[in-house]
């Protein structure tokens, strides 16, 4: 990796290639952030995990000490989370990664960043471990949509509609190509007449609900098809 401090052209590397190496933070950061001219993004991504990784190996697992860490590096200047709850959420990351029990995973997102509904599966079951919690009975319907109508705006518009109907959205990405009806689909017979609403909500036909396979963390899927009329839910 060369030293993106060098001023010479033919300067020498500051990373060097080879397995298990010692990387100061000026090394690690070049070794997690360079992108070689032609190279594909992923495997940029691939090193920032690795080093992610080795330095969760290197902190201490004790909260405090790691929160002490944080406050000392001050890095972070608008903190989603205090010093104090970092520390202790990195600090049990660290044991995981001490143990073996953590890894990073590339999530299969297409170009404008969302997963398929395919990938949605897969993630859940091989990086979640194929299980999700099962929500409380109060809890809001969990619609996943995905849309095949050929039109990106309508997902936002979908979403839209359906929280103002009292639902939980959940993205299901964009079909390949375009579907001439809705289909919504419930897995549980408990569903059916939630997916019926859920077919009112967005101003569809009834019809349209049948009973199938539904994305792995929803209780209602929809694939919008080109019968999908905003305006009109």
């Amino acid at each position: 990796m060369p030293d993106p401090d060098a001023t010479k052209k033919n300067a020498a590397p500051l990373v060097h290639k080879g397995k298990d190496q010692t990387l100061s933070g000026k090394m690690a950061v070049a070794y997690a952030t360079y992108r070689a001219s032609g190279e594909a993004q992923n495997a940029q991504l691939e090193r920032f995990g690795q080093v992610m990784q080795a330095v969760l190996r290197q902190l201490t697992s004790d909260p405090t000490a790691a929160t002490t860490t944080v406050q000392t590096l001050a890095q972070i200047l608008d903190p989603p989370l205090t010093d104090k709850d970092l520390g202790t959420f990195l600090a049990k990351l660290a044991d995981l990664a001490k143990s073996g029990d953590y890894k990073t995973a590339l999530l299969p997102v297409q170009n404008d960043g969302t997963l398929t509904a395919q990938a949605s599966a897969g993630v859940v079951k091989d990086i979640l471990g194929g299980t999700a919690k099962s929500p409380d009975e109060s809890s809001a319907v969990r619609v996943a949509v995905q849309n095949a109508t050929g039109v990106k705006d309508d997902t936002e518009k979908a979403r839209v509609v359906l929280l103002n109907g009292g639902f939980t959205f959940l993205e299901a990405g964009t079909a390949s190509g375009t579907s001439a009806t809705t289909k919504i689909t419930y897995s549980d017979a408990a569903d059916k007449e939630n997916a019926t609403e859920v077919a009112k909500t967005l101003g569809l036909r009834t019809s349209s609900v049948t009973k199938g396979t539904v994305s792995a963390n929803a209780d209602v899927s929809v694939i919008l098809g080109e019968d999908y009329k905003p305006s009109s839910s």
